[in-house]
């Protein structure tokens, strides 16, 4: 996750075990994207790059199958950390 969200474009991520895949959760960087002049038309193909550079970088058994591209902030506790429990 700290890897991906060090990606351009991506505010936060959360990622998850699905069917025995990696996949995941994006909340872009919306206001990096407008100040760019990019559209969020654009948005699945920067994310599908990013995927693709993430997955040069790590293990095998740590690349990402899918992306889902969420709309809304992650819900956090007090302490701003993600509620990992509401999105398995």
């Amino acid at each position: 996750e700290a890897k991906f969200n060090s990606l351009p474009y991506v505010a936060e991520s959360l990622v998850l075990e699905r069917e025995g895949k990696l996949v995941a959760l994006v909340y872009p960087d919306f206001a990096a994207l407008e100040a760019s002049g990019l559209t969020a038309g654009q948005l699945p193909q920067i994310m599908d790059d990013n995927k693709g550079v993430l997955n040069k970088q790590v293990a095998n058994y740590e690349r990402i199958s899918s992306l889902i591209i969420v709309e809304k902030e992650f819900e956090k506790t007090p302490k701003k950390s993600i509620k990992r429990f509401l999105y398995n």
